[in-house]
């Protein structure tokens, strides 16, 4: 699983044959932990999309062409509380600090855990490094933050 991506190339002259090479490189991760990539295909509007659960999170990979072609890595993992906002705020600020090549974010009343990096000089190597710890940091995190702070598990009613 080597050579994503060409060096160099222009956005014009990736061609959707390289972003098909870079999905199969994550279907190739996938399988690798287990999941049915298969199974866990997505429809999107261009590139393509995954989702599968690790433990009790929600993992959502994409490969998007634009620009010069985007992997994102995400999970969805809780859905704010009623109260306590500002300290579950200043928590999530303090874990970005403590996070590598991740960052929390909310967006509507869902909290996030999200990676986004540029095709150009990704190998399956980082990528595969990039899933697994979005896929760990998420399921462990998810239960902790609920626990310290109420909100609910994401997808959970």
């Amino acid at each position: 699983m080597t050579g994503w991506f060409r060096r160099g190339a222009a956005p014009q002259d990736d061609s959707l044959g390289q972003l098909e090479v870079s999905a199969r490189a994550v279907e190739d991760i996938l399988a690798s932990i287990g999941v049915d990539a298969a199974a866990a295909r997505m429809a999107v509007e261009s590139g393509y999309g995954w989702n599968f659960l690790r433990g009790s999170a929600l993992i959502e990979v994409y490969l998007t062409p634009e620009d010069w072609g985007f992997l994102q890595v995400l999970s969805p993992i809780m859905h704010l509380p009623q109260s306590n906002l500002l300290a579950l705020y200043r928590r999530l600020l303090e874990l970005n600090l403590e996070l590598t090549n991740a960052a929390l974010g909310v967006h509507e009343d869902v909290v996030y855990l999200y990676h986004e990096r540029l095709l150009e000089g990704l190998d399956a190597v980082e990528a595969d490094a990039v899933l697994r710890r979005i896929a760990g940091v998420a399921d462990e995190l998810d239960d902790v933050l609920v626990e310290e702070f109420g909100g609910r598990l994401y997808g959970q009613g």
